[in-house]
């Protein structure tokens, strides 16, 4: 994709991070891997009508033990201590049966975990980091990608500028003789997901639009005017 950006008349259609009727399933703090008794936020976003959102653990059925707060357009579900056994994969859903996609996440009482994001996007920076429960300093790690050893680092960090399909993969970390467990990191296209603008039926935006529209834009529905859609464009820094 071309990196200038469009101008006006050419503007169509624009890519964004939501569909207005998809669920999204968010972690925070945004990683795969955690220490027991961490504390861990899920956010379930995206739905017209949040109050019949739910996260449901594969084995365990929806969460009914968390502290959960509801907003117009979210529902989160927040749990103080997590443990080994809250491991596994996750997802929300809604009344409907409308799924987001599954994370699967791995806590554990080992001393060593990998961060990695949930997903990325392709041509972003990635950092990945291997953590020690008992020290918050930089520590030398080796990472391995789908089994084989990619990086020695000094400082327990590993850089990935301008991540691409090729990068995703397996990722874990050692360090001190002790291993994390594995994680995916998946990467997605930039051309993820298109949102239908009344007025126009066609994808044309940049890429660098498209990773700076990552918010559910309501407004577009009372856009009437490629005017107010360029003023929309204008707007992202």
């Amino acid at each position: 994709l071309p990196q200038a950006r469009p101008s006006p008349a050419s503007l169509e259609h624009v890519f964004l991070w939501f569909v207005s009727d998809s669920l999204i399933l968010r972690l925070e703090p945004n990683r795969l891997q955690f220490f027991e008794y961490e504390s861990l936020i899920f956010h379930c976003e995206g739905s017209h009508d949040s109050t019949g959102l739910k996260i449901v653990h594969r084995s365990k059925g929806e969460l009914l033990k968390c502290n959960t707060t509801v907003t117009s357009k979210r529902s989160s579900c927040t749990i103080p201590n997590i443990f080994p056994e809250d491991s596994g994969q996750y997802w929300c859903e809604s009344g409907d049966r409308n799924r987001s996609d599954i994370i699967h996440i791995n806590v554990t009482a080992d001393p060593v975990i990998l961060e990695s994001p949930i997903s990325v996007v392709e041509g972003e920076t990635v950092t990945l980091r291997c953590r020690r429960k008992t020290t918050s300093t930089n520590l030398s790690a080796d990472f391995y990608k789908d089994g084989r050893l990619i990086r020695r680092s000094s400082t327990g960090n590993m850089r990935i500028p301008s991540v691409s399909k090729h990068d995703e993969g397996f990722y874990k970390c050692i360090s001190g003789g002790r291993e994390s467990a594995k994680s995916l990191m998946a990467v997605q296209g930039e051309t993820h997901q298109c949102y239908q603008i009344k007025f126009k039926n066609t994808c044309d935006i940049t890429r660098h639009l498209f990773r700076r529209t990552r918010r559910q834009i309501d407004s577009l529905d009372k856009m009437n005017s490629r005017k107010d859609f360029a003023r929309l464009l204008n707007s992202i820094p």
